[in-house]
């Protein structure tokens, strides 16, 4: 995937965290889930189309909000190694916890100075929560035997696709779009965000046999893994229930049945994609609609 928003999008989150104490911008990775943050910022110019005129600093400012949420996701991020850890490292998770907050109050002040109506305001300030609800419950899922294919998908569309979600409904309600259109543009947004971070697990995942056993070994139980336990329930009982850390063998005959549900992962992906197409064309005919298409043919990359 390789995505190249408007260079003044692709700039200003850098801008805006320089303006941070010092600090707080030494804890921030700004390249942290870089690939979601242009597929993000590639969704708002799409929809900044619906109006003839040229990006405002408001609207460029407001690309940017749902990347501090991002960020804050990714600096106290739902799930951990079972170490022991040193006090240094448990005070540094403390730090970026704090830090994840005032990206937070970053966000909840920005959005009023942006130009946003009333309304909007307080949906969008409720979405942000909504996220971090979201990370509490993912966190409650690490470990989950019961963990499905539902929960995944209910978790990835609470978090990664409400941001994307957030996204595309600013970015329409700065245009000037009406309610159905922003109604609209969140569902894209959704489904856009999802798909995107079932797509980029799928491929870390085939590529990195060591990811599957760092995802493992913190209760991260990928879309693949969860399709293949509905294959061989008891294959995997056995493998979770065991008292003490599988072998290497062990792992790698895990690893390959989770890639032996690469079609099943493909399909859930491909009618992602079918239903999201339908939606685009429902938009008015013109270059939003083309620039959320070329968005889908990129991601299917």
């Amino acid at each position: 995937m390789n995505l190249t928003p408007d260079e003044r999008l692709a700039d200003a989150l850098t801008t805006i965290i320089y303006q941070y104490p010092p600090m707080v911008r030494e804890m921030i990775n700004i390249n942290a889930g870089e690939k979601e943050r242009l597929l993000r910022l590639s969704i708002f110019e799409a929809f900044s189309y619906l109006s003839e005129r040229d990006l405002t600093i408001d609207q460029i400012t407001a690309a940017q909000l749902p990347e501090l949420l991002a960020l804050a996701t990714h600096l106290n991020p739902p799930s951990f190694q079972p170490n022991n850890l040193t006090p240094g490292e448990f005070a540094s998770q403390k730090a970026y916890s704090y830090v994840a907050s005032y990206l937070m109050n970053r966000f909840v002040h920005s959005l009023s100075t942006v130009g946003n109506p009333p309304q909007v305001l307080e949906e969008l300030i409720t979405d942000a929560g909504d996220v971090m609800l979201a990370q509490v419950r993912r966190l409650q899922f690490n470990y989950n035997q019961q963990f499905k294919v539902a929960d995944y998908l209910a978790d990835v569309k609470a978090r990664w696709g409400l941001l994307g979600a957030m996204t595309a409904k600013q970015s329409a309600v700065l245009s000037g779009a009406g309610n159905e259109i922003v109604s609209l543009a969140g569902q894209i947004g959704q489904a856009f965000g999802t798909a995107s971070y079932i797509t980029h697990e799928f491929q870390q995942l085939s590529n990195d046999p060591n990811l599957f056993i760092k995802m493992i070994t913190a209760g991260q139980y990928p879309l693949a893994l969860l399709f293949a336990r509905q294959q061989d329930p008891q294959w995997f009982n056995n493998f979770f229930s065991s008292n003490h850390r599988p072998s290497q063998e062990i792992f790698n005959q895990a690893y390959n049945l989770v890639l032996s549900r690469t079609d099943d992962v493909k399909q859930l992906i491909t009618d992602i994609f079918s239903q999201l197409i339908l939606d685009i064309e429902v938009l008015p005919t013109g270059q939003t609609q083309d620039e959320l298409l070329k968005l889908v043919e990129e991601l299917k990359k």
